[in-house]
């Protein structure tokens, strides 16, 4: 009798999680590696070598530059004085950032007088102009040869905006993996100070 007991109990066990379940935890896990991995390897890139640490810009004047787009035209900062406006660091090797072009397109339709301007990071102009086209981005695509600009910016990777008011001052900045919602917050910043 008590060997009956011992192989129902056995038999009586809870079966394995479906495929399912545990295939859309592992997509979760990676989403998250993704979105932290940023920020960490900042961290540990400022904890290994503090002496070169930079912080990126979030307040005061924005700098002001002169590129050469993508398109072989000479845009500055300058010429965006007086409306709000996002200096956009990005590279088509970054797949965060081709996540992000699609929702600062439907953002930048949505609040027109907001002028963008990207900046390829670390990207070949020919490479970043087939991105945006493909993107369907409708802003300057400029290109920051030297490094100089995103050094001025204090970027250390991609994605990074700047999200500029109508005076020229920056209002904040989002660094890294962003959602929609806070995209919009930062928009509604320069729209809408106050």
């Amino acid at each position: 009798m008590p060997s009956t007991l011992s192989s129902s109990t056995a038999s009586e066990a809870p079966p394995p999680p479906p495929a399912r379940n545990r295939g859309r935890t592992v997509r979760y896990a990676v989403f998250a590696l993704i979105v932290l991995c940023v920020p960490i390897s900042l961290l540990v890139r400022r904890a290994l070598h503090p002496e070169h640490r930079v912080d990126p810009l979030n307040r005061g004047p924005a700098p002001t530059f002169e590129l050469r787009s993508v398109d072989g035209k000479t845009v500055s900062l300058a010429s965006f004085r007086g409306q709000p406006s996002i200096v956009l660091f990005w590279g088509a090797w970054c797949e965060q950032c081709t996540l992000e072009l699609p929702r600062l397109l439907e953002l930048h339709h949505r609040y027109p007088q907001v002028r963008i301007v990207g900046i390829l990071y670390k990207e070949s102009p020919d490479v970043g102009k087939a991105a945006a086209e493909q993107a369907g981005i409708d802003w300057p695509t400029l290109v920051d040869p030297d490094g100089r600009v995103a050094a001025e910016y204090g970027v250390e990777g991609a994605p990074a905006n700047f999200f500029i008011r109508p005076d020229g001052t920056i209002a904040g900045d989002l660094i890294g993996p962003v959602f929609v919602g806070n995209l919009e917050k930062e928009f509604e910043k320069i729209v809408r100070p106050g």
